[in-house]
């Protein structure tokens, strides 16, 4: 017999010493061991996949909160034009205040400005543009802001009209107010009032510590208390209400709006109606 014949007999396990098998050759070995690593990666792989889907899945479920946009954000994007409230006209009939705002709570107009987007001889349309923010101070967030166009000649009985809303806001006159700015007597201060109300508002400061506000409404939208008194002032003619105990107010109708003069004495003062129609007398009706 060759050499070489018995090599295959030793490869049966009941012809080797207590029936064990041969050690595996170091090469085996090393594939086995390098066929687990690669199982164990793609196991690790696949999880990671599957979890990432998961997660995937969850967050296009999720609500998606709306985004805050900063005023400085906000002083980036493109001006949008906004609807106005109300218009208040000067003596001279060629300046022009509106008034706009935010209505959305704690919200502000970012570089607010108006001008004149076309006028014929019938109407002026005036157009507000600006960029909504998120507000500084939500405390006086809630306040319209006065924006003055210059008219290149007198408004007259033209109609001003919104560019937004092609509408008419209200719009009020200040010959049909007396001339308070002129009088030394009275010191007038900003006025507040909502950025959802289209009146218009405007405090005085008076000898003594007394105090006027100035208001218009539409008369359609006004209302007041029961009249307790007339009174006449050149061309006007108003009505009383209020009392000694408190306050009075003088209202008077112009055209379709309805304004009004509220005079409150000193803390600890009164006024008796005499006295309040002499001080009303005392103002600039021109």
């Amino acid at each position: 017999m060759k050499p070489d014949d018995a090599l295959p007999d030793l490869m049966v396990g009941g012809d080797l010493p207590n029936g064990h098998l041969p050690a595996p050759l170091p090469a085996d070995r090393a594939r086995r061991r390098g066929r687990g690593t690669l199982a164990v990666a793609a196991a690790a792989i696949g999880l990671a996949l599957l979890g990432s889907f998961f997660v995937r899945q969850q967050r296009a479920t999720d609500p998606v909160a709306p985004r805050q946009v900063s005023a400085q954000e906000a002083s980036e994007e493109a001006p949008s034009t906004l609807a106005w409230l109300s218009a208040l006209v000067a003596r001279d009939g060629r300046s022009v205040t509106v008034y706009a705002g935010a209505s959305a709570e704690c919200n502000e107009l970012v570089q607010p400005r108006a001008a004149v987007a076309e006028q014929d001889g019938t109407r002026v349309v005036i157009a507000v543009k600006a960029r909504m923010g998120r507000a500084t101070d939500c405390a006086t967030s809630g306040e319209p802001i006065p924006l003055v166009v210059s008219l290149p000649e007198p408004l007259g009985d033209r109609v001003l009209r919104d560019a937004a809303t092609a509408l008419p806001p209200p719009t009020y006159f200040e010959r049909d107010l007396p001339a308070l700015s002129s009088d030394e007597r009275w010191s007038p201060h900003p006025g507040q009032w909502a950025s959802t109300d289209d009146g218009w508002y405007q405090g005085y400061n008076g000898p003594g510590g007394s105090h006027l506000l100035a208001a218009a409404r539409r008369t359609a939208d006004a209302s007041r208390p029961a009249a307790v008194a007339t009174l006449t002032i050149g061309a006007r003619k108003g009505v009383i209400t209020g009392g000694a105990e408190g306050s009075w107010t003088l209202w008077w109708v112009a055209g379709e709006v309805t304004y009004s003069l509220r005079l409150t004495p000193a803390e600890g003062s009164t006024f008796t109606l005499k006295q309040f129609k002499r001080e009303m007398g005392r103002l600039n009706w021109s």
